[in-house]
């Protein structure tokens, strides 16, 4: 399992600009669930391990959401999005 701190980091402001003009892929890309799954563990820089039944996977998945869950509730990142959303 990555470290969450490391992945709690706050990225360089020209990934988060690139982030806001390219979005990660929605539901409208016709791939697999699993192929997703992949996709966005790849742009997090999570890692799926090889296992059998899929276990990397939902694994992996588990840490997306965790990661999902963690950006929440935290409260440096709950300031910053009001900061942007009154300065729209």
């Amino acid at each position: 399992m990555p470290d969450f701190d490391k992945l709690m980091e706050e990225w360089p402001q020209a990934i988060e600009q690139v982030l806001r003009e390219i979005p990660f892929p929605g539901p409208e890309l016709d791939v697999s669930v699993a192929d997703y799954v992949r996709l966005i563990a790849c742009m997090l820089d999570i890692p799926i391990h090889s296992t059998k039944n899929n276990k990397g996977l939902i694994e992996a998945m588990h840490v997306i959401f965790t990661l999902y869950s963690d950006f929440k509730q935290n409260q440096h990142f709950i300031k910053k999005e009001e900061f942007v959303y009154q300065n729209e």
